[in-house]
């Protein structure tokens, strides 16, 4: 029984750390739980985002699979990209290797 529940809790926290890195870009600001702003540069970023391209690929934080279909991920985390730096709650920057992507500390 012990063993049960053991592996529907590592299940259940498993399935929620995955979706919480499928995402989605929408129009709406006000309906997007995170503003997203991209830079070109890595010291300003707090999230190094690797893009995978499948949610199955997903092995780690700072991997995302960007959905192209919303309707198929209705749960997918969803962000709103903004022009400014300062209006954004995570600033990302988009590695091309895998190894480097992470949530970083800001220097």
């Amino acid at each position: 029984m012990k063993k049960i529940i053991y592996f529907t809790i590592l299940a259940l926290f498993l399935n929620t750390y995955t979706n919480a890195q499928i995402v989605k870009f929408i129009k709406n600001p006000y309906q997007a739980k995170y503003k997203v702003y991209i830079s070109n540069k890595p010291k300003e970023a707090t999230h190094w985002i690797y893009i995978v391209k499948s949610p199955a690929d997903i092995r780690k934080g700072g991997q995302w699979y960007i959905v192209t279909n919303p309707q198929l991920f209705s749960n997918a985390m969803t962000l709103y990209k903004v022009e400014k730096a300062e209006e954004a709650d995570i600033i990302v920057y988009y590695v091309s290797n895998s190894d480097s992507a992470m949530i970083r500390q800001k220097e």
